[in-house]
């Protein structure tokens, strides 16, 4: 019975997800439906271009066919593509990528692709970005075209498609280093090491200017407990005040034996009241201001920067008469 009342409890949830799940699928599937119909438009244009012998503006319309919808067969085209326009490395990256993608889905265009992969292998570019020991810095990033290379890959001849390529070192506090090689292209060998960076002395200035000054969150808890307290001691001399103001309302209503009307025995009572709140007011302020200052002047204070020798201060010289050392008479000594 209890198995029966916690299956029906959960069906109305069970029932929600499918609800959305199905009012979300229509949106998915004309999703879906644009983008495999942008995939074809492009492959459709990769194809008029290929034909015209346009490979470097085909190419990319057969990736971007590609990631809207990835089919293999545009993959091959696109290897074919790449390679057609002197991209070695895209394209042999390209053909290793279909072939495990067609083993997955156990088509039988495999084998040509692991064949037009290994036809190009020996002739592939490779590019070795080195980071010497004296080049490594904290924070620091290499980038290859804009792309971050990867540390395990420093100092790795990687495959890369002859040209021109950017290879840019950076790193916080530090001016990047940047320079061009061009791959010569055909089985050929470029090496890259990485020279040490530059402090660059405005962004030092502006990581010192960011860094906290020691302390600075005890006094703000200084301030923060100072403003407490002022207003204690605010809140203080109202009900002190008014306090006052209801003991003197209530004299006309009392006697010199302090008897008084029903008025002013409740304007006593109300003065007393208040009185208590402006005392216990006063010492929470008086506590809050004491550890206010307790607190300020025991915050961490910045060490100072030792300055360099030239611009230490002069040390005081002083002169003075002493006895002789070693024979009888006197001798003028001086302390620098």
């Amino acid at each position: 019975m209890l198995r029966a009342r916690k299956m029906i409890a959960q069906a109305p949830l069970a029932l929600l997800v499918i609800a959305a799940a199905l009012s979300a699928s229509p949106a998915r599937a004309e999703s879906d439906a644009n983008a495999r119909a942008l995939a074809v438009q492009l492959f459709d244009q990769a194809e008029a271009l290929v034909q015209k012998q346009q490979f470097s503006e085909a190419c990319p319309k057969y990736a971007e066919s590609f990631r809207l919808d990835p089919q293999l067969g545009a993959l091959i085209y696109l290897a074919e593509c790449y390679e057609k326009n002197g991209q070695l490395a895209s394209a042999w990256g390209s053909f290793r990528e279909a072939e495990e993608m067609a083993l997955k889905r156990g088509d039988e265009r495999a084998p040509h692709a692991r064949e037009r992969a290994s036809a190009l292998h020996p002739r592939l570019d490779y590019l070795q970005i080195s980071v010497p020991k004296t080049a490594r810095v904290a924070g620091l990033q290499v980038l290859r075209d804009g792309v971050l290379v990867a540390e395990t890959s420093w100092g790795n001849p990687a495959p890369i498609d002859a040209g021109k390529h950017h290879i840019e070192a950076r790193a916080p506090g530090y001016k990047s280093w940047q320079i061009d090689v061009v791959v010569a292209g055909e089985a050929s060998s470029t090496a890259v090491s990485v020279l040490p960076l530059v402090v660059d002395p405005d962004a030092a200035a502006q990581a010192n200017n960011r860094a906290e000054t020691p302390g600075t969150p005890q006094r703000i808890a200084a301030i923060a407990t100072g403003g407490v307290g002022l207003v204690a001691l605010g809140v203080a001399g109202f009900f002190g005040l008014s306090a006052q103001s209801s003991y003197s309302d209530s004299k006309p209503l009392c006697n010199e034996n302090n008897v008084c009307t029903p008025d002013g025995t409740d304007l006593r009572s109300k003065a007393e009241d208040k009185a208590l709140v402006a005392t216990v007011a006063t010492g929470v302020g008086l506590a809050a201001l004491g550890t206010a200052t307790i607190l300020w002047f025991t915050a961490p204070k910045a060490q100072p920067k030792e300055q360099p020798k030239s611009a230490r201060a002069p040390r005081e010289r002083r002169w003075g008469i002493a006895p002789h050392r070693s024979a009888w008479g006197v001798e003028l000594v001086g302390a620098f």
